[in-house]
């Protein structure tokens, strides 16, 4: 159901969500930092990319920044937004690269429509992926709740968001070896969805 509701909606999602950082401060501060921490030269994933707009910001920071994603339309988005970049479809519960391979894995969002114990093997993945003292950083609604949309984006299509406590997602990312650097909730942007946020920066031991 997530991947159809993606592919559905790809080119309106993609319309609407490709600037958003330009209104969200605290969210480029994080990036920014994100990628100061980052080995230089290493390889940098924005993982569940979609239309690229965190992968085009980080491109523009001059890391060395692959996107992918498991819709193969909003793959499509994101190469026509961000030419310069490349971009492939895959599933971040399996993805198919070595051990050791990234640098940095960047995932804003990219858990929000799976539960917990799926979290728990998409942070055993992503631990997987990462170099040693490769740095991570996640963001995610928080209030531990679920959301039903019935018309994804126009799409027709159903897609079901999940909120989480913070601190069940900080004890599933110290669960395959993250050490947790920082965390912090924030109130949502006048022009959000009315939903705290949170971000976790941490490293792979």
């Amino acid at each position: 159901m997530v991947k159809e509701a993606y592919d559905a909606s790809a080119g309106t999602y993609a319309e609407k969500n490709f600037h958003e950082l330009d209104y969200k401060p605290l969210d480029r501060q994080l990036l920014d930092r994100f990628s100061a921490m980052v080995s230089p030269g290493g390889l940098v994933c924005d993982i569940g990319c979609g239309p690229g707009e965190i992968a085009d910001y980080l491109h523009k920071k001059n890391l060395n920044v692959v996107g992918i994603d498991i819709s193969d339309t909003m793959i499509q988005e994101a190469q026509r937004l961000n030419p310069d970049i490349g971009f492939h479809t895959g599933d971040m519960f399996s993805l198919e690269v070595p051990d050791n391979h990234f640098s940095g894995l960047c995932s804003f969002y990219a858990i929000v429509n799976f539960q917990y114990e799926d979290i728990r093997k998409i942070f055993h993945e992503y631990h997987r992926v990462l170099k040693k003292v490769g740095i991570l950083l996640v963001s995610f609604h928080t209030g531990e709740q679920s959301i039903s949309v019935d018309d994804f984006y126009e799409s027709g299509k159903p897609l079901v968001f999940y909120y989480f406590d913070e601190q069940k997602i900080l004890e599933l990312l110290r669960g395959p070896g993250f050490e947790i650097l920082e965390a912090l909730v924030r109130i949502p942007y006048r022009e959000e969805y009315p939903s705290k946020r949170a971000y976790v920066l941490c490293v792979k031991k």
